[in-house]
């Protein structure tokens, strides 16, 4: 293996606005490379955003595993709120003609936008101190016109927020122990939490943001939104970690389900189902047009690679990436797993620049 001209590309990125970076990379439980760049001396923790999602959708793959939840549950089963749904259609409002079900939360195919300031949600708050739980706040979700009927369209927005909802509300159990009994325990992962501790708080990285004059300055170092809540659990952006931690789970995914640790956290089967593209016809054009993913699918709550002519991985690579930069791969075929951390807020040459160049140079080092 030869890695040098990913670590000059990551050595370059400091200069290119990204104070700090690190990057690992693990083939078959074993770690192959480890670099940090810039500010980064090492044990950092950084908010991980959208990285939450995959943590989230492994535990509701595990649910499913299990027979607690299924793909065709009815969203209204767990989440009462979801069984009026109305769409806007055109200058028209009409009920939903289809029922939204967890695979179209999942799939986010749900019809959802992002807005966490809506009037149902200031009212839930006001009506609770600011200290509504994670379902009271999620049926909140309900009460806004949907943008399609469900499964007819995708919309990155907070389907996977109603869908931790929906595993809290079937087991009784909030998200942050589900987590943690079905994933983060086995695996022997530390540092990847809803609810960090004064010492996980300590080794919080700098926040920046890129302002309008595309330079990079310091920002107020908070998730923001629903997720700075004492009482809600983010399935879509809550969670803290750190490098460390990512990888473990980002291993686990990527062998099979099986951990460093011997733990088994999900079948490959199911790694396969979550990795398997949902989107079809106009839900497709969708996908294509928001997130720019060049050769990818979604499947549920992951990019799954389907076009091998745009990358030096293979198709069946899969993960995710988060608002400040962070992102996750995993590789099946080669059970290979990577995590980069950056910790910088709407730096958008990270998902369509940084991280297509740091995936092909991990494969080019590796001689795949």
């Amino acid at each position: 293996m030869d890695f040098r001209k990913l670590t000059d590309y990551l050595n370059h990125l400091p200069g290119e606005g990204v104070p700090g970076l690190e990057l690992a990379v693990w083939m078959d439980h074993q770690q192959v490379y480890r670099h940090r760049a810039g500010q980064v001396l090492g044990g950092e923790t950084y908010w991980l955003f959208s990285v939450t999602k995959v943590l989230t959708m492994t535990v509701l793959m595990r649910l499913i595993e299990m027979g607690t939840l299924h793909l065709s549950d009815p969203v209204a089963d767990y989440l009462p709120a979801f069984g009026r749904l109305s769409v806007r259609d055109g200058d028209l409002v009409r009920p939903a003609r289809t029922v939204l079900t967890l695979e179209h939360l999942m799939a986010m195919q749900g019809g959802l936008d992002y807005d966490q300031d809506t009037s149902a949600i200031r009212q839930t708050l006001a009506e609770t101190d600011g200290k509504a739980d994670t379902v009271r706040l999620a049926q909140c979700f309900s009460k806004k016109l949907l943008l399609f009927d469900p499964g007819m369209g995708f919309r990155y927005s907070l389907c996977h927020d109603a869908a931790g909802a929906c595993a809290v509300a079937a087991t009784g159990k909030p998200l942050s122990v589900l987590a943690r009994e079905l994933v983060t325990e086995p695996l022997g992962i530390r540092d990847l939490t809803f609810h960090p501790d004064g010492n996980q708080l300590a080794r919080l990285s700098p926040l920046y943001t890129l302002d309008q004059d595309g330079k990079t300055v310091p920002t107020e170092n908070r998730r923001g939104g629903l997720a700075d809540l004492p009482n809600y659990e983010s399935g879509g952006g809550g969670l803290l970690g750190d490098v460390d931690s990512c990888m473990l789970l980002a291993d686990a995914l990527a062998c099979g389900g099986v951990g460093r640790s011997g733990a088994h956290i999900l079948t490959a089967k199911s790694i396969d189902n979550m990795r398997t593209n949902r989107q079809v016809g106009p839900s497709m054009e969708d996908f294509r047009r928001v997130r720019h993913k060049r050769g990818y699918g979604y499947g549920l709550g992951v990019r799954t690679l389907m076009d091998p002519s745009t990358s030096k991985s293979p198709v069946g690579e899969f993960g995710w990436d988060g608002a400040a930069g962070a992102w996750m791969m995993m590789d099946p075929k080669h059970r290979i797993a990577a995590f980069y951390a950056q910790h910088v807020l709407n730096m958008n040459r990270a998902y369509y620049e940084f991280h297509p160049a740091i995936r092909d140079l991990i494969y080019e080092g590796m001689g795949l």
